[in-house]
């Protein structure tokens, strides 16, 4: 495609002693586009980030506007590539430190005055620019940090972990800085993270990270309702129930049997009919779920969830894990639980989807 500015292919990425830090790696990127990759701590996002800057060997094809990286000469790559504060040079000022990118390639002084201008009004840092760096707040440096990243026009931002260990209630409005930055920038920018909330919010798409292998990507709302693998729903929504049982095919269709022996609806089907009688996990979105307190319910509260839209309640019975709006629940009850339907199927040992797409 003519506005492709990102081909990433087969890429793989392995350190020293043959550990495979990531693998088979493929996806595209049009201008403009935005990219969250979404995972847990050492799951391989800042090896792939390290790789797409080329500051790593790797194997596979990485194309930037149509020229593989690898011969793509270091002052020649429109690429900025960043990580948390601790990158910033702490007995410089922040002068000093917004404008290093553009020193360092010989820009003329009236764009640096120009790029400096705009990036010290857009992340608030215009009164602290004769400050040293080590004598700002956490909360400041990345402000700082930010300015610095934008302050030179790449085709492809790489940000990773730019807000480090900054508190989550502060780190909003940090986003909120980051998001206005990217929103009508024709750049593409992948962005790392292990929240959520950041990735549904920036990303046009999530890329959904475990062991190094991407696991799927697509938007939020297809990622929820037609998860690939277990790994994809446990990162989005830790509220989205999972039973595990024995998948047995009935007139009426399909259904997770239980382990106690009782069964729950499949409202998608298997792919094929070799599963039955196999051991599958299925999930359980809150919404399917009823819980009314009995004392010789099966399912017992471990745990009270708030949320936007009210409490919720963690029901535990044997290994199965459901959530449903707690009401006048507490923890430690028994209830009996009421499933209207199980959704997506996945085979329990591969964790990969087996049913149709939703």
């Amino acid at each position: 495609m003519e506005n492709t500015v990102l081909k990433v292919k087969d890429l793989s990425l392995t350190y020293y002693g043959g550990y495979d830090a990531v693998g088979d790696v493929d996806f595209e990127l049009l201008e403009g586009e935005k990219l969250c990759v979404f995972g847990g701590q050492n799951q391989g996002k800042t090896s792939l980030l390290r790789a797409l800057a080329g500051l790593e060997e790797y194997g596979g094809s990485i194309q930037l506007c149509g020229r593989e990286l690898r011969d793509v000469p270091d002052e020649e790559r429109e690429i900025t590539y960043s990580f948390d504060e601790g990158s910033l040079m702490p007995r410089q000022s922040v002068l000093k430190n917004i404008v290093r990118p553009l020193v360092l390639r010989n820009c003329d002084d009236a764009y640096i005055a120009s790029r400096l201008s705009y990036v010290s009004e857009l992340f608030r840092v215009d009164d602290l620019l004769n400050v040293k760096v080590k004598e700002l707040t956490e909360v400041q440096k990345c402000r700082v940090l930010l300015a610095r990243i934008f302050v030179r026009e790449s085709k492809l931002y790489l940000l990773d972990n730019v807000f480090g260990k900054i508190d989550y209630s502060v780190r909003r409005n940090l986003f909120g800085l980051l998001y206005q930055a990217v929103a009508d920038s024709d750049a593409v920018v992948i962005y790392a993270t292990d929240r959520i909330i950041e990735a549904s919010t920036l990303g046009d798409r999530i890329a959904v990270i475990q062991g190094g292998k991407i696991e799927q990507i697509d938007d939020y709302y297809h990622l929820y309702k037609n998860p690939m693998s277990l790994a994809v729903i446990r990162g989005l929504d830790e509220n989205v129930g999972l039973i595990s049982g024995y998948l047995k095919k009935r007139e009426n269709g399909y259904t997770v049997k239980m382990y106690d022996g009782e069964e729950v609806k499949v409202i998608y089907p298997p792919i094929a009919d070799n599963y039955v009688n196999k051991l599958v996990c299925a999930c359980v979105y809150p919404e399917d779920v009823n819980a009314v307190k009995d004392k010789d319910g099966q399912w017992q509260v471990i745990a009270l969830i708030s949320t936007k839209d009210g409490n919720m309640a963690m029901f535990r019975r044997d290994d199965n894990f459901l959530c449903g709006k707690a009401e006048e629940l507490k923890r430690g009850d028994a209830v009996t639980v009421e499933v209207k339907k199980a959704g997506n199927c996945f085979d329990k040992i591969s964790e990969r989807k087996i049913n149709r797409d939703c």
